[in-house]
């Protein structure tokens, strides 16, 4: 009898702790499982509400953009006025102002609730050609502005706020599609696509664009006859240039730089960068150059061809470049090259079969 009673107790106790562990066990399941629905939930408003957020802004930032447009080119057309351009422009620079403000939180909100792939797609694809474009749109304001009620010609800007458009949406698209399969938060692609090979040949050109290849372009244009600075900014000159060359050539004057524009164009590869220490045949031409023009424009000229960029040589090309009134730094790149050294520019003086090869720098 006390041993059934024994196994009765034990029987007891082991049912009440079992029973509890596994009721204990249910429980936290069921906790995590609502604690994980919570979380899914408060990731999935949080991805909406930085959807709606960033889908407003871009809107918004397009439709001031093109307002803007509109306004500069009725101001060139003689059809608008200042008080429209300005009310446009103040209105687009409070939206830029806007953007700009929350840029990082903005990057931030997008990879941490739809991945990294998304935040490179906003980045690259559309944030940097809303920078672009807006420096273009920028220019055309200036010209507009510089007019003064005179009719003239704007560069065409219609159609890249239709291409940004394109991108915008389709950053739209993807983003509810990972909110409509949930791959959002911790689920959200966290592989960053592969890079994207650049295409070879020469690259498509417009106001606003800057760098390597807009120097190239400066480079070729001057070749080519046109007074343009070699600055590497896509501005109002450059534009213009590229209208006269086009113009000259019976192309389509629109002042946007494609294949038919640079098959018009000489090389726009660089001279060699020239400067105390170098040495070799462009150093030998460039000091007769500066010795021959020297006479009633600069002081100072190299002591002789030696070929070898010396003092004399470093001396001369300041004098050179103060003649010009360009910085004097001894130091012989794209802006002396440019300069004038007699009847004709100081790398057509030297020849231009000292071209180098176009490699970053």
């Amino acid at each position: 009898m006390g041993q059934q009673l024994l196994l009765l107790v034990v029987g007891f106790v082991l049912t009440s702790v079992l029973g509890g562990l596994l009721g204990y066990l249910l429980q936290s399941r069921a906790w995590a499982h609502q604690h994980d629905v919570q979380r899914r939930d408060e990731e999935r408003q949080q991805a909406l509400r930085t959807f709606e957020e960033i889908s407003l802004l871009l809107d918004r930032r397009l439709y001031r953009m093109r307002r803007l447009y509109w306004a500069a080119r009725r101001k060139a057309q003689g059809t608008g006025d200042e008080t429209e351009l300005t009310s446009a422009r103040d209105d687009y620079r409070e939206i830029l102002t806007e953007w700009n403000d929350n840029l990082n939180r903005t990057l931030a909100l997008v990879e941490t609730y739809f991945g990294s792939q998304t935040r490179t797609m906003l980045e690259d694809e559309v944030y940097d050609e809303f920078v672009v474009s807006g420096r273009g749109l920028e220019e055309i304001v200036k010209m507009a502005r510089a007019a003064d009620g005179e009719r003239i010609a704007v560069p065409r800007f219609g159609y890249r706020v239709t291409r940004l458009s394109h991108r915008v949406y389709k950053l739209n698209v993807r983003m509810l599609r990972l909110l409509e399969d949930e791959s959002i938060g911790r689920s959200a692609p966290r592989v960053s696509p592969a890079a994207v090979s650049q295409p070879s040949g020469n690259p498509r050109l417009e106001i606003g664009d800057q760098g390597r290849d807009v120097r190239r372009l400066q480079r070729a244009l001057r070749r080519a006859g046109q007074d343009v600075d070699i600055d590497g900014l896509f501005r109002q000159k450059t534009w213009g240039a590229v209208c006269s060359l086009q113009r000259s050539c019976g192309l389509t004057v629109d002042g946007i730089v494609g294949p038919g524009t640079w098959a018009e164009l000489p090389s726009g590869v660089p001279m060699p960068i020239l400067r105390s220490g170098s040495r070799g045949d462009a150093v030998v031409q460039l000091q007769r150059v500066l010795a021959d023009q020297a006479q009633g424009r600069w002081e100072s000229s190299p002591q002789a061809a030696t070929g070898t960029f010396d003092a004399s040589t470093s001396a001369a090309v300041k004098a050179f470049q103060q003649w010009n009134s360009i910085p004097s730094d001894g130091i012989v790149g794209d802006q002396t090259w440019a300069a004038a050294a007699g009847e004709f520019s100081l790398e057509v003086a030297v020849g231009l079969t000292f071209l180098a090869d176009d490699k970053p720098r």
